[in-house]
């Protein structure tokens, strides 16, 4: 009992493991039926040769030539059988079906009684049935397998992607997920750079130029085939405001559905990751300008209080000279203030080096009074885009004569003082340290605002 319980063991398996399609090219064999057994390829037109009986073919797929010779319809039964002679190439065709399968016999002579060969092939036809079944449970299996992991995948994924970090880390995390979770021969992550691609992350055996799926304006997250023979190529795009990344994956042969579906999945949730981490940065950037704005208006609230209290003249253009290096960060300044008894304008204050330096006597002249004109209101002056001649000469005032001051000082801005359109100071920032440090815009919209006051409090010493 037991060596037939075995017996039946091995036959059940032999037939399952593919023993069913030998049996059945036995039985054409033993017919005299010369025949090629095939089934439908995935690529459209060409079905696979699987097996044969009395012939040798010369290539193990052929062109499609007879599925349209029969008729297109469901199996009703387990499994079904139909024969045909509408095809050219083949006088004799069978063709077994069931639910999700097809399998066609191309005989090359049509038999003398084709009617018995039908019924002759029905239990044949079952084995085949039992066969493809056993295969169908297989592949599903393996499907639901991988559906299994890329579902651990997924959440392992899930887990770190909405992460912050910086985008050559974020590509080298992407990179990492699809090596991991889809098994491609290769994976490169290519950046545009506007006009043309670089390898981001990975190595790519070539670069693609900048066109077709690489140029659109609009990328969705959705993987797109290139490239669909061996070996097949797969992008996938990320894109979120100016940051356009290209995942480009080879395989041996084209991925599946399921992998697709997967990499669609991976390309919103890139995509998402992205778009937050932009948000977070904007958010640190604006919480960064509020503190710093915060930070400026309770140092102009000192500073302010401090001018105020200046007892003195003297006391006060030196205090203000002080707060204008300090506030800039700047080593040298130069200030130049209106002087009624010698009518025209000295400088009242020399720092060069944070040290003070002997005032240059020159006197700038202006018989009718400090200058009044809609120019003198300017916010500043770069002296890299205009020289301290223009600057003074825009003023209606004969050019600067303090020249070799503003040189030595290495004054890089030139600050009006008024009082409503009347210059009554002016103050040059620079540095002597070579490389000068350019002001940003919350720098001189201080300095701006200190200016304005000061010519408020020059009033006092008038």
């Amino acid at each position: 009992m037991s060596e037939n319980i075995n017996d039946l063991y091995r036959n059940i398996d032999f037939l399952i493991s593919g023993g069913a399609l030998k049996c059945l090219t036995d039985f054409l064999t033993s017919q005299n039926i010369k025949a090629l057994i095939a089934e439908p390829s995935s690529n459209p037109g060409v079905i696979n040769i699987i097996d044969a009986a009395g012939l040798v073919p010369s290539s193990l797929t052929l062109k499609d030539e007879i599925t349209n010779s029969f008729p297109k319809s469901v199996a009703k039964e387990s499994f079904e059988l139909s024969s045909s002679s509408n095809c050219e190439s083949w006088p004799y065709a069978v063709k077994i079906w069931g639910a999700h399968w097809e399998l066609y016999i191309l005989c090359k002579e049509k038999p003398a009684d084709s009617k018995s060969l039908l019924e002759n092939l029905k239990p044949y036809a079952g084995l085949i049935h039992l066969w493809e079944t056993s295969r169908k449970i297989s592949e599903t299996e393996k499907k639901l397998s991988r559906l299994s992991y890329m579902i651990l995948a997924t959440k392992s994924t899930l887990a770190s992607i909405f992460e912050p970090m910086p985008l050559q880390y974020f590509a080298s995390f992407l990179a990492d997920v699809l090596q991991e979770s889809l098994f491609p021969k290769s994976v490169a992550i290519l950046k545009d750079e506007g006009s043309y691609l670089t390898v981001f992350n990975g190595k790519a055996d070539s670069i693609p130029e900048r066109k077709g799926i690489y140029a659109q304006q609009i990328l969705p997250p959705a993987p797109v085939v290139v490239k669909s023979d061996s070996p097949a190529e797969v992008v996938l795009p990320v894109a979120e405001g100016d940051c356009r990344l290209f995942c480009l994956m080879t395989w041996d042969e084209l991925p599946d559905k399921e992998t697709m579906n997967f990499l669609e999945l991976l390309g919103n949730l890139a995509v998402r990751a992205t778009a937050i981490n932009n948000l977070r940065v904007q958010s640190r950037q604006v919480e960064a300008t509020m503190s710093s704005g915060e930070f400026t208006v309770l140092s102009l609230s000192n500073v302010l209080k401090v001018l105020k209290g200046a007892e003195d003249r003297a006391k006060f253009f030196s205090l203000l000279v002080d707060i204008f290096m300090e506030q800039c960060r700047m080593n040298s300044c130069i200030l130049a203030t209106w002087n009624n008894s010698r009518s025209g304008y000295t400088l009242s204050e020399q720092r060069r080096g944070h040290i003070k330096a002997e005032a240059d006597p020159t006197l700038l002249p202006s018989s009718s009074g400090p200058v009044k004109s809609a120019n003198v209101s300017e916010a500043y002056y770069d002296l890299e885009a205009m020289s301290p001649d223009s600057v003074f000469r825009s003023w209606g005032l004969a050019g600067c004569p303090w020249k070799n001051a503003l040189k030595e000082s290495s004054a890089k801005y030139i600050f009006p003082v008024c009082d409503d359109n009347s210059l009554v100071g002016i103050i040059a920032l620079g540095s002597s340290i070579d490389g000068r440090t350019a002001l940003d815009r919350s720098q001189l919209a201080s300095l701006q605002l200190i200016a304005q006051f000061a010519a408020y409090e020059f009033r006092r010493f008038n």
